[in-house]
């Protein structure tokens, strides 16, 4: 039993061993070992500029060069990558640097996942719409850099020479025109990664960020982000009909309904809470009520599908009316 026991003990041992030497060698990516696979940063002159992951040294660096922006195709499902991801914002935060992430999944360079290709993508339109200049990275520069650094010169956009157009507007309002752009085609979780990948959002983006939670189903991140737009902007109506919609969304109808009408009672043509209003009394059961509502909402916005579909309902089904 004592010599089973001494063998087990070392075979544990061994492996500890080999799994703190894999932790040592994956989470610092310019040790002795992995700087003879780890890739160059490119031109430093650039504007726009490909390597790995950037040490504080690389940090120190890019910032001498004037580098602003940061844009990390590190993935945090990989438990080493998030280390990583960590440890860099750390550091572009220091070094005051915009900090960006859109996660590409790739072992030994071969990619993973079905986001990886649309990821890549939307690191590239990251590129186009931010001012200054950007350091783009995966973990030895090598693979995932060279994707995008392919897709954005397939654009006529050579990486060392790409000239930054629309230089005059602001980076915030560029990002916020491409995740509208994505909001309005329903593609929530792409918005929310462009979102996401700021360092810093307004209130525009928040709620953009929020109703995209919204209608992912994600509840309690939407209320969050609501929430914190109202911090920003109190009294605002748009952040108070996000939160009254979540908790219509919970089933909590009459939070929802004193939420919208407090709305409804400041502005008479707030659309959205007339008809999220109209929708709490049809589950109510207070269908006249609703009726009224979701016709002025109508009146206001022609366009609302939702609000038709709803009225369509009235019509086709007889109602007992309160």
């Amino acid at each position: 039993m004592t010599f089973l026991f001494k063998i087990r003990t070392l075979f544990f041992l061994i492996i500890t061993l080999i799994v703190a030497l894999g932790c040592y060698i994956l989470l610092g990516p310019d040790n002795s070992m992995m700087r003879l696979f780890r890739g160059e940063i490119s031109d430093i002159n650039a504007n726009v500029i490909i390597g790995p992951y950037p040490t504080e040294k690389d940090f120190i660096r890019l910032k001498s060069a004037k580098v602003s922006n940061i844009i990390s195709l590190l993935d945090p499902a990989l438990p080493y990558e998030r280390i990583l991801l960590d440890r860099e914002k750390q550091f572009a935060k220091k070094y005051t640097m915009n900090f960006m992430n859109f996660p590409m999944t790739s072992i030994l360079g071969y990619k993973v996942g079905r986001e990886y290709d649309n990821n890549a993508k939307l690191a590239a339109d990251a590129v186009t719409v931010i001012e200054g200049k950007t350091y783009v990275h995966c973990y030895l520069g090598i693979h995932r850099a060279k994707i995008v650094k392919n897709i954005i010169e397939s654009r006529n956009q050579a990486v060392g020479n790409y000239l930054l157009h629309e230089g005059e507007r602001r980076q915030l309002a560029q990002i916020q025109d491409e995740a509208e752009r994505l909001y309005n085609q329903r593609k929530y979780k792409e918005t929310k990664l462009l979102l996401n990948g700021m360092s810093n959002q307004d209130f525009p983006s928040i709620m953009l960020n929020g109703w995209s939670s919204y209608h992912l189903k994600n509840i309690q991140e939407a209320r969050k982000l609501f929430a914190n737009a109202l911090v920003k902007q109190p009294n605002s109506e748009d952040a108070e009909t996000g939160l009254a919609y979540c908790d219509l969304s919970e089933n909590k109808l009459e939070d929802a309904l004193d939420k919208f009408t407090a709305i409804i009672a400041r502005s008479q043509k707030n659309e959205t809470a007339l008809s999220g209003a109209g929708v709490v009394l049809y589950r109510q059961g207070k269908f006249n009520e609703s009726l009224k509502l979701l016709q002025r909402a109508l009146e206001i916005n022609p366009n609302d599908n939702d609000v038709t579909e709803i009225l369509k309902r009235f019509q086709k089904t007889e109602l007992p009316r309160n």
